[in-house]
């Protein structure tokens, strides 16, 4: 008789933007997502993405905090898109 393995338990899943802890290097990265089979995360202040098994991450010991990035809006006025005045 074959016996399967007990599942561990389902991997944690963040939200989008959280941040969380990559288990292989012990760094916080943003959780960005998860397609094909992979987590998709980036270094905490921008760069590359790069794909992690999904059981690499796990919560922040401090509670779940979601990266914010501000980006600045487009100036608003009275000038066009091509800088005349409207």
């Amino acid at each position: 008789m074959i016996r399967k393995k007990a599942p561990v338990g389902a991997p944690y899943r963040p939200r989008v933007g959280e941040l969380v802890e990559d288990v292989t290097t012990g760094h916080r990265v943003v959780y960005m997502d998860t397609q094909g089979g992979f987590a998709y995360v980036r270094p905490v202040g921008g760069g590359v993405e790069r794909a992690l098994d999904p059981a690499a991450i796990r919560p922040l010991p401090d509670g779940p905090t979601l990266a914010v990035h501000v980006v600045p809006a487009a100036p608003r006025g009275r000038l066009g898109a091509a800088g005349g005045v409207v």
